[in-house]
């Protein structure tokens, strides 16, 4: 049922991805994918990775599946939301995030994270507490990376437009890398604790799609349209 959950939930948001973004066809499919894959699934095995929660072998062994299902869900999505073949040109959009906003986007990632974890800790410090944490910097550093991540997963469907972006980033960021994840059963992390970050991660990157989505649209009227 978890299953059924996860691959609906994905499905929808992409579906709604498609309906808001203006390009169409299989360049619209591969930005879905892309979007979905590393939004939903690379970007959090890296923490995974550096927290010690699954090995090498185990990454590339979650990676594998994730791949298969948002080559499947993109195009689907793509289909019926009619955007396989569209009278609509895509248009690039001039601008984006200028290097004050890519600074406002980690910041903000950093302090999310942190604000969220803190609160979320004594909840899941005993599933923790026999793993070796890295230093405080290491983790920082790693939320850097991530927060860049998210960014250029969605670039492509920012650059090419996408109508009402900071609300359509906080639904990708919020459910297809914070809820759905968490939904299906699996050997590394128990139901409990699951819950327990899937509140943390989707209330988080709810706000930060949020944040991302603003700050591109502040980028756009600041950087100059080039003639």
């Amino acid at each position: 049922m978890m299953i059924g959950l996860y691959l609906l939930l994905n499905f929808a948001v992409l579906w709604l991805v498609a309906r808001a973004s203006s390009a169409s066809g299989w360049r619209l499919v591969l930005m879905l994918f892309v979007l979905g894959f590393v939004v939903g699934s690379a970007n959090s095995l890296i923490e995974a990775l550096v927290f010690g929660v699954l090995s090498p072998r185990e990454i590339a062994a979650a990676g594998v599946p994730a791949l298969i299902i948002f080559a499947v869900l993109a195009p689907a999505a793509v289909v019926l939301a009619g955007r396989w073949r569209s009278g609509h040109t895509a248009a690039l959009n001039e601008g984006g995030f200028t290097p004050v906003a890519l600074v406002g986007v980690i910041a903000a990632y950093e302090l999310l994270y942190w604000s969220a974890g803190t609160l979320v800790y004594p909840y899941i410090a005993d599933f923790y507490a026999t793993r070796t944490i890295p230093p405080v910097y290491v983790v920082a550093a790693v939320q850097i990376v991530r927060s860049m991540i998210f960014v250029a997963a969605v670039y492509p469907l920012l650059k090419t437009g996408l109508r009402g972006a900071p609300f359509v980033l906080a639904l990708v960021f919020s459910i297809i890398g914070g809820v759905a994840p968490l939904l299906p059963d699996n050997p590394y992390m128990p139901p409990d604790i699951r819950f327990y970050h899937a509140i943390e991660t989707s209330v988080s990157n709810f706000i930060f799609g949020l944040v991302v989505g603003f700050l591109f649209i502040w980028g756009r009227r600041v950087l100059p349209v080039q003639a």
